[in-house]
């Protein structure tokens, strides 16, 4: 029946417009969230929730008949009844018997609204067949959502509205860095949003507002890192490694996300050197919702050369050995490895 855009399922949703089965899927943990509910809040009738709305998890172990069941019983005093069904393994159901699980969608009764909400499992139909199935069934019998994470300029719009709608203000250049800062997990970046318009209580939002009340993500932290040692402050550097540490960031993680810093580093630098615009790697190696880095890594390899950057790369793959053997403290570990770098990038 159909394939949707988050656009026009809100409008649909805004008309009570309702398909008798949506599959909701994708990379961005809050919309399909908030979707999910949005369409069973929409569905059933205020006040009549304990008659109508029924919500099935995976990890209660419910049984495909009782889906079925739930999905085909019909609303009592309201147009329509609601099932919310999240996580449930529909490629597993469907390879098990696909005459039954085509039915069951093709057969819901008009009054049904079910929403198969799949919330943890990764979903690529491009390389797995079975979901491909799935999702092409309820392309043929009901709607389907995609909703991955926004590009950095409807992250922007987000993040404008929301203070807008708080009494307060931000500049685009602002809610970049406030996007570098948080990451783009949309779930995380509302909440800063809202930390925001009660620190200012109106006004506009400074980058300086930002830095003082919002919390980082650990790319964000291990950019000011890198930025400090590019700067010859090592004392800083160590600052805000000593800091991840403290507030529990596990070694690994955070020597995970060092390398990932510098690899961008090292691939912009190639690709400009090779006289190509280093905007071609969003492309080539997934970096379509995370610009920031590449922005990152294109401002630092200004101070550094090639060599330079193979050179931390060789310290990066040595330390990565011991803090596999466990044979030092990892924080240690961690502290010449910062200093090493210094020294070669100084």
């Amino acid at each position: 029946m159909a394939v949707l855009d988050e656009l026009t399922l809100k409008n649909q949703l805004k008309e009570k417009k309702f398909f008798t089965s949506y599959l909701i899927w994708g990379n961005e943990p809050y919309l399909k969230q908030h979707y999910a509910n949005l369409i069973a809040k929409k569905a059933v009738d205020e006040g009549m929730e304990g008659f109508n709305l029924r919500r099935f998890d995976a990890e209660n172990g419910n049984d495909i008949q009782e889906l079925i069941d739930a999905t085909d019983t019909l609303p009592m005093f309201s147009e329509h009844s609601c099932t919310v069904i999240k996580d449930f393994a529909l490629d597993e159901m469907y390879s098990a018997d696909k005459t039954r699980f085509e039915s069951w969608l093709a057969e819901m009764p008009e009054t049904t609204v079910a929403v198969f909400w799949q919330d943890t499992e990764e979903i690529n139909p491009k390389k797995q067949s079975k979901w491909k199935n799935v999702i092409e069934l309820f392309d043929r019998h009901g709607a389907t959502v995609c909703l991955d994470k926004m590009d950095e300029s409807s992250l922007v719009k987000t993040v404008t509205g929301g203070l807008n709608k708080r009494g307060a203000q931000i500049d685009r250049p602002t809610a970049f860095y406030l996007i570098d800062c948080v990451g783009d997990d949309l779930n995380l970046l509302l909440n800063e949003v809202e930390k925001l318009a009660d620190y200012k209580n109106g006004g506009t939002v400074t980058r300086e507002d930002i830095d003082a009340v919002c919390i980082k993500s650990l790319e964000a932290s291990i950019f000011d890192l890198s930025k400090a040692l590019l700067s010859k402050n090592l004392a800083r550097a160590m600052a805000i490694l000593n800091k991840l540490l403290t507030e529990k960031e596990r070694p690994e993680v955070i020597f995970g996300a060092l390398c990932s810093n510098f690899i961008d580093m090292y691939r912009v630098k190639a690709s400009i050197l090779g006289g190509k615009n280093a905007e071609y790697l969003k492309d080539a190696y997934n970096y379509k919702n995370t610009a920031f880095r590449l922005r990152n890594a294109r401002r630092d390899t200004q101070r550094l050369s090639l060599e330079e950057i193979k050179g931390c790369l060789e310290l990066l793959e040595k330390a990565d050995m011991k803090l596999k053997l466990r044979t030092t403290d990892e924080k240690i570990i961690l502290e010449k490895l910062l200093t090493e770098l210094f020294e070669t990038v100084g």
